[in-house]
């Protein structure tokens, strides 16, 4: 009697951890599936504000540049826009936003703003004098990526390769200019600035 009870409290023990590791395993898939990216659910990262639209400028399709103001903060902030990335996104619909509320959805990325080139100490841009200021910075080292002139509407990716193994990349619309010297020594000018790139955005209720 004594064996027949201890089997039996052994067989519920081993059902009931059976089930809870089920319970466990559901868990689990739930948990990864939550990974997957919904349609119109904010990404890690991205910031949600709510502010007035100002102005709004063609800066080449597909993008445009949103000056919104916070007036509780008192300060204005310029975001870009990709309208081709932007569900319902144009000029005329963020036009018809200019002086009132919108909430939008943004991200912050520090990228690096190519001033100028010099080769054989001459600008490839043309410039009398190189670029000066709080938070100019000199890059010297080999240009790669400039095999052709930039085609599309989207700026090229060109990189300067320093000699102690730094290597520092640039969005820039390639010219002709850059063609000539890609691979040979020169000297970029650049600062760091943030870009505040918009992600969502639509009139406030």
């Amino acid at each position: 009697m004594f064996r027949l009870i201890v089997f039996i409290c052994i067989f519920l023990h081993v059902s009931c951890g059976a089930k809870e590791n089920s319970t466990s395993m559901a868990l689990m898939q739930t948990k990864d599936s939550s990974g997957v990216k919904t349609a119109g659910l904010p990404e890690q990262g991205e910031i949600t504000e709510l502010g007035i639209v100002r102005e709004v400028e063609d800066s080449g399709y597909p993008f445009a540049t949103v000056t919104i103001e916070f007036p509780e903060r008192k300060f204005k902030e310029t975001f870009t826009i990709n309208m081709e990335e932007v569900e319902q996104a144009s000029m005329t619909k963020l036009k018809s936003y200019v002086g009132k509320y919108v909430k939008f959805r943004y991200t912050s990325e520090l990228t690096y703003a190519l001033l100028d080139m010099y080769y054989n100490s001459k600008s490839i841009f043309g410039s009398e004098a190189a670029p000066e200021g709080e938070g100019i910075k000199t890059m010297e080292g080999v240009l790669y990526g400039a095999e052709s002139v930039t085609s599309g509407d989207l700026p090229g990716e060109i990189s300067i390769f320093a000699e102690d193994g730094e290597n520092i990349y640039f969005q820039y619309f390639i010219t002709d200019e850059m063609v000539a010297v890609n691979e040979k020594k020169v000297t970029g000018f650049y600062d760091t600035r943030v870009i505040h790139t918009i992600q969502a955005i639509q009139l406030s209720n």
